[in-house]
């Protein structure tokens, strides 16, 4: 479930083989599920599965729960924080 991109992102195929290949621990380090992912920057999941759906963040779908790309998290806090400093 991509959506939007940058230089950064990576298609939806290359973020399925990211998580394929990583072994547990760097994959626990690299994805979090919408719950683990609300905490970290204190939101609610309800607005992670908005982020997702609106494509502002990455995620994969993994059996039924969306398995979310840490660092695009990162990147999409980043770009809002840049934006509020204009």
């Amino acid at each position: 479930m991509g959506g939007q991109t940058t230089d950064d992102d990576a298609s939806d195929g290359d973020l399925l083989e990211l998580f394929l290949s990583l072994p547990k621990n760097q994959r626990d380090s690299r994805f979090g599920d919408t719950a683990h992912t609300a905490k970290l920057p204190g939101v609610s999941v309800r607005t992670i599965q908005f982020w997702i759906e609106t494509g502002a963040i990455q995620a994969l779908v993994i059996g039924r729960r969306y398995q979310v790309d840490l660092n695009s998290l990162r990147m999409f806090l980043k770009r809002q924080m840049e934006l509020k400093g204009r």
